[in-house]
C-alpha cells in the first residue's frame, strides 16, 4: 500500500475531496447542505489535504495554520469502504508531519464524540481551556489538543 498526502490543487482532486467529505461527514450522518464552494477552503493558510492510496483518494482533512505555531485540523474523513483498515492513523501521522513542515507545534481538533476514542488513542487530549476561538465549541464535540514538537 502506497499512501500519499497531497494538498488539493486541481479540479479532479477537489471533486474527490468534496465527494468524500459530503458522503462521510454529511450524508452518512443524515445532514444536508454541504457547500463545496465555501471560501474558507481556498484561503492561503488553509491546507485542504487529500489522502491517496495507490493514487485513489480515500481520506480528507483541512489544516488551518493560525500563524502562531498552532493549527486546527478540520473535517477529517475516510471513505466508508476504507474505514477500519488503519488509514485514519496514517492520515493522522501524515497531517502531523505536514504540520511540522509548516512550523506548527500544537494542533487542535473539535472531534465528534464518537471519534474521541480514536483521537485519544493517537495522542490527543481533551482541553478545558486554552483552545483557539476559531476552533468553535458545541456540546456534541470534544475540543482536543496534540503537541507535535519534533
Amino acid at each position: 500500500m502506497n499512501h500519499a498526502l497531497v494538498r488539493v490543487s486541481d479540479g479532479v482532486d477537489w471533486q474527490v475531496y468534496h465527494a468524500i467529505r459530503r458522503s462521510s461527514l454529511w450524508q452518512e450522518r443524515g445532514l444536508t447542505g454541504y457547500d463545496d464552494a465555501r471560501p474558507e477552503e481556498r484561503l492561503p493558510n488553509h491546507h485542504s489535504l487529500l489522502l491517496k492510496l495507490d493514487g485513489e483518494g480515500i481520506g480528507t482533512t483541512r489544516l488551518d495554520d493560525l500563524g502562531d505555531q498552532t493549527g486546527i485540523v478540520r473535517l477529517v474523513a475516510v471513505t466508508a469502504r476504507q474505514r477500519g483498515r488503519g488509514h485514519g492513523r496514517v492520515l493522522s501521522a501524515m497531517v502531523e508531519d505536514y504540520a511540522r513542515k509548516l512550523g506548527l507545534h500544537t494542533l487542535f481538533v473539535s472531534a465528534v464524540l464518537d471519534a474521541e476514542g480514536f483521537y485519544s488513542a493517537t495522542g490527543w487530549a481533551r482541553v478545558a481551556s486554552g483552545a483557539p476561538p476559531l476552533l468553535g465549541h458545541a456540546d456534541s464535540f470534544a475540543q482536543m489538543r496534540k503537541r507535535i514538537v519534533p
